[in-house]
């Protein structure tokens, strides 16, 4: 059983880089880590810590991003981990189940389903359910992806991580307004078929 980590970094200031540095370091060691950068500056230092640095200089999304950092992944499991989050407590194989969507505990949200800071998918789900829809750029994707796993869901509480929340979108300056408005749209449309 194997675990790839996708970390989606757009690194536009240091506090960023440090942030996205601060995650890998945490999970070093219990998986392959894959860095995906979508837009910002290339780092030697997240290409240092990671197994696998992509760099993207197009911006094309935090969906799209998970994605191509996803479809990379060789692992047995995918863990889709913000650079946001670190972890507190625990093994991240205890997310590796066979037929469940996982999430861990988050200290500092509570959150008792699916968590879009980190959640883990098995190949075969992947295969079966897909991943996240591109139409959402940044918001709404991990809300829908939940409802679509909802059926496989399962909660892990021996892994505990923090999460730095809306840090990203906070220092990129599209903390809410447009898009995610119009993220919410696609996300309101996907309901109603």
């Amino acid at each position: 059983m194997s675990l790839s980590i996708v970390i989606p970094t757009y690194t536009i200031n240091a506090d960023l880089e440090k942030m996205a540095m601060d995650c890998i370091k945490s999970y070093k060691g219990q998986g392959e880590i894959i860095v995906v950068e979508d837009g910002g500056w290339y780092s030697d230092n997240l290409r240092d810590l990671a197994d696998t640095y992509i760099y993207n200089k197009q911006n094309v999304g935090f969906t799209a991003n998970v994605n191509r950092g996803w479809r990379y992944a060789t692992g047995d499991f995918v863990a889709i981990v913000s650079s946001d989050t670190y972890l507190v407590a625990g093994n991240l194989n205890d997310l590796c189940i066979k037929g469940k969507v996982t999430s861990p505990n988050i200290v500092n949200q509570v959150k008792p389903d699916l968590s879009g800071a980190f959640f883990c998918v098995p190949k075969e789900i992947t295969k079966e359910r897909g991943m996240l829809i591109e139409g959402m750029k940044i918001y709404w994707s991990d809300t829908e992806y939940e409802e679509r796993t909802r059926d496989v869901f399962q909660k892990v509480d021996s892994v505990n991580i923090y999460h730095h929340q809306a840090q990203t979108v906070k220092a990129a300056g599209c903390e809410g307004g447009e898009q995610a408005e119009a993220d919410k749209k696609v996300y309101d449309d996907l309901l109603k078929c």
